[in-house]
């Protein structure tokens, strides 16, 4: 029975086989890295993202008495005037 590889082809086969699946691996950790950095920055923008809406709508939540003080107020201030003023007299 012939061989097809001699045992030195063969061992030469597996150690370059050897340093390609090292390779692979150091290349799929820092893959693994990769994720875990984009899916940490992803988590990141979600928060800021949430912040930026909890800021609007306490703006917006300002804005709206402000605007409801500014309308109403004088007419708050003309029903307490009409009060004193019956009350007084």
């Amino acid at each position: 029975m012939e061989q097809w590889y001699s045992n030195k082809e063969l061992f030469e086969q597996m150690m370059k086989m050897r340093e390609e699946i090292v390779h692979l691996r150091s290349e799929m950790k820092e893959t693994r890295d990769i994720i875990r950095k984009y899916n940490g920055l992803r988590e990141e923008l979600y928060n800021i993202e949430s912040e930026i809406e909890k800021l609007k709508a306490a703006e917006s939540g300002k804005t709206t008495v402000l605007d409801a003080i500014r309308e109403w107020g004088g007419w708050i201030v003309a029903i307490l005037m009409l009060v004193i003023n019956i009350w007084k007299g």
